[in-house]
C-alpha cells in the first residue's frame, strides 16, 4: 500500500530565511525541452532531449517582522539568484528535497477587508534544480557533530550538489559545514566544503566528481551562542 503525506509538514527555505511559518502553498514545476528530429521517411515524430527548466511558486501571508519574509521576497526580485530549498513532506533527515538557485520573477501583495493580507511569489530556477535528500533539518547548532549518514542507493555517476541555509544566529558563533560521502557508511571522505558561516547566510556548491553511495553532514562549531542550519545533498 502507498504511504501518503500531509502537506502541512512542508518546509521552505529561501536564502537565509525559513518561510514555512508564513506560507500556505508551495509548488515546483519542472520541465524539459525536446528538439524534433523527424525526417521524411519517419512514420512517427522523433525527438532528442534539450534543456531542462524549473519554476517555483509560493503563496501565503504577508509578514515583515519575524521572519521578515517581505524583505526577503523583495531582495530576490530580479536578483542574481539565491539558494532555495523545499522539503514537501518535512526536512527530517533522509526526506526528499528540491533545491537550486532561484531568481524572483514576481511578487504580489493583496489586501482584502475581509481577510488576511496575502502574498504570491514566483521564482525561476537559475541553472539546475536538484532532487536531493535532507542531511540536516533546520536545527540550532551549539556543538560539533558528525550527522548520521543517508543512503542514496548507489554511487553517483554525474557529480553532486549541496546546499546550506543558516537562518538564525545568536551570540558570536562560527560554523564550518562539510558534506562527506562513503561507500560503506563507515569510512567517509570530504566531498563539499561550504564557506564558514558566522551569521545568517546560504550557499549552494557543486562537485564534478562522483559521490559515493552514502552522504552525511559534518558540523564544526566554534565561538558562543548558536546558529540554526539546514543541509541537503543531491547526486546528479
Amino acid at each position: 500500500m502507498p504511504t501518503f503525506n500531509h502537506g502541512k509538514n512542508a518546509v521552505v527555505l529561501l536564502d537565509n530565511t525559513n518561510l514555512s511559518t508564513t506560507l500556505t502553498d508551495a509548488s515546483i514545476s519542472l520541465t524539459a525541452d525536446v528538439a524534433e528530429t523527424s525526417t521524411f521517411t519517419a512514420s512517427s515524430k522523433t525527438f532528442i532531449p534539450a534543456l531542462s527548466d524549473g519554476v517555483a511558486t509560493l503563496s501565503g501571508y504577508f509578514e515583515s517582522s519575524s521572519p521578515d519574509a517581505d524583505a526577503e521576497f523583495l531582495s530576490q526580485l530580479g536578483s542574481s539568484g539565491s539558494a532555495f530549498s523545499i522539503a514537501p513532506i518535512g526536512y527530517t533527515r533522509g526526506n526528499p528535497t528540491e533545491f537550486g538557485n532561484v531568481i524572483g520573477t514576481s511578487y504580489d501583495r493583496s489586501a482584502d477587508i475581509g481577510s488576511v493580507v496575502a502574498v504570491a511569489v514566483a521564482f525561476q530556477f537559475d541553472g539546475d534544480a536538484y532532487n536531493g535528500k535532507s542531511l540536516l533539518a533546520p536545527t540550532a547548532i551549539t556543538s560539533s557533530s558528525n550527522q548520521t549518514g543517508v543512503d542514496y542507493g548507489a554511487t553517483g555517476t554525474n557529480g553532486g550538489a549541496g546546499v546550506l541555509h543558516c537562518t538564525v544566529k545568536s551570540g558570536s558563533p562560527t560554523l564550518d559545514v562539510k558534506i562527506q560521502t562513503s561507500a560503506d557508511n563507515v569510512s567517509y571522505s570530504d566531498y563539499i566544503t561550504f564557506t564558514q558561516a558566522t551569521g545568517t547566510t546560504s550557499e549552494l556548491k557543486t562537485s564534478a566528481s562522483n559521490p559515493a553511495r552514502y552522504a552525511r553532514a559534518v558540523l564544526t562549531f566554534g565561538g558562543s551562542g548558536s546558529i540554526t542550519a539546514a543541509v541537503s545533498f543531491a547526486q546528479k
